[in-house]
């Protein structure tokens, strides 16, 4: 008579059972087979969305410019992970810990004096002294033959109806002189639940 293992009650032979080997390894996988359909069934899918703006955003003028990168399109949305876009923001509907990774493209500046392009994960609504998610900035502008260039930016906070209500891609452009425009073009946010609560 075959033993059972403590936690998931597999069969496995003992001395004193027949020298049965293909019968032991087919009970064997026959138990592993039932408890994974098992578990399968209540692991659902991991709530996650990913939305998308391709609306040109255009930097004109000052120093230092911020705007919002606007996210027009909802690519999925598993589990409810969060609502309809409003104002080109992302309102996160399940609390838990939430990684959010963006990719934004940025295409040559217009002229000279661009010094460094970026941009950040922002928590809505910012609080006073608050730090952003995420934050990203380079020197690299495209120039020559190249038409744009893509960076990434990632963080993770607490986050759902109960910690923040929103997130949102924020653009920076800061110029050592002139008032070049600087034009960011495809964007992306990709929402990804890491727990329960």
């Amino acid at each position: 008579m075959p033993a059972l293992t403590p936690n998931r009650s597999y069969p496995y032979s003992v001395p004193t059972d027949n020298n049965d080997v293909a019968g032991a390894i087919q009970a064997l996988a026959e138990a592993v087979d039932t408890d994974v359909q098992t578990l399968q069934a209540l692991v659902g899918p991991r709530p996650m969305a990913r939305v998308r703006g391709t609306t040109a955003v255009i930097h004109a003028g000052a120093a230092s410019t911020f705007g919002v990168l606007r996210m027009e399109t909802i690519d999925f949305n598993v589990g409810g992970a969060i609502g309809p876009l409003a104002d080109g923001t992302v309102k996160l509907l399940l609390d838990g810990q939430w990684l959010m990774v963006a990719t934004f493209e940025y295409s040559q500046p217009s002229g000279a004096g661009i010094a460094t392009v970026g941009a950040n994960l922002i928590a809505l609504p910012v609080l006073p002294g608050a730090t952003p998610l995420g934050r990203v900035n380079t020197s690299r502008l495209p120039s020559g033959i190249e038409v744009s260039r893509n960076m990434d930016v990632s963080g993770m906070s607490n986050a759902g109806p109960s910690a923040l209500d929103s997130v949102m891609l924020e653009s920076e452009v800061r110029r050592s002189s002139g008032g070049a425009n600087m034009t960011f073009l495809t964007r992306t946010l990709t929402l990804l639940r890491m727990t329960e609560s």
